[in-house]
């Protein structure tokens, strides 16, 4: 048994802690064992309703971010959407941020935005500024997966990074946007990043053509 221990790493051991955490918050008081196999060895406890698995994510301790976070980020906008837009870490609860978003999406695809499902891939609204968030995201990407499987849309659309991150693709965003793509038997179309868009409004033409594609799709169902 201290063999055993002596080799868990304090990345398991976070995980431990975490399991046993929500654990105890499902109301699950006895558990036999904890198989580490899988990349997320917590998915298999996550709840598969819309309520509990937001308060799940607020309660997450499972990586950095949650240390210095300053509130979380489940979703804005309709849960019975056919369309679901996916950032890594914007904050659509700002009012800039908000607008430049509902710009984009109403001018186009003349869907009210309050009529579209929004969410991240990270969950916790924090300052750390890091140029790396590979090892956030691999901990925090099942939340997104539960979210998609419950409300299974018709069409993902991701905004910026988010896309390498759901796809495992590393090609330039701008070589690729507006392209369509399947996950899980779903149409995802990925978009340049909106604040890049209204920082650079030189490939604006290019984001309203990528819409109008979208636009097209949506005309024909």
């Amino acid at each position: 048994m201290y063999n055993l221990l002596m080799n868990i790493t304090n990345e398991m051991k976070l995980e431990i802690i975490h399991i046993l955490k929500m654990k105890k918050f499902l109301g699950i008081e006895h558990i036999s064992s904890i198989n580490f196999t899988s990349q997320n060895s917590h998915t298999s406890i996550l709840p598969n309703e819309m309520k509990s698995l937001e308060e799940y994510v607020n309660n997450c301790s499972l990586c950095t971010l949650y240390k210095s976070k300053e509130s979380t980020f489940f979703s804005i906008g309709n849960e019975n959407s056919d369309i679901f837009v996916i950032g890594l870490d914007y904050d659509f609860d700002d009012e800039k941020m908000f607008l430049i978003v509902k710009k984009m999406f109403e001018n186009t695809l003349k869907i009210n935005i309050n009529d579209i499902y929004m969410t991240n891939i990270l969950k916790c609204k924090s300052k750390i500024n890091k140029n790396n968030l590979d090892d956030e995201v691999a901990k925090c990407i099942s939340y997104l997966e539960m979210q998609i499987l419950i409300l299974k849309p018709k069409m993902i659309i991701t905004l910026g990074k988010s896309f390498e991150y759901i796809m495992k693709n590393n090609e330039k965003i701008i070589n690729i946007s507006g392209n369509i793509y399947n996950f899980k038997d779903i149409k995802l179309i990925p978009l340049l990043d909106p604040l890049f868009i209204n920082q650079n409004p030189s490939y604006k033409e290019k984001m309203v053509k990528d819409l109008q594609k979208i636009k097209n799709i949506l005309d024909t169902k």
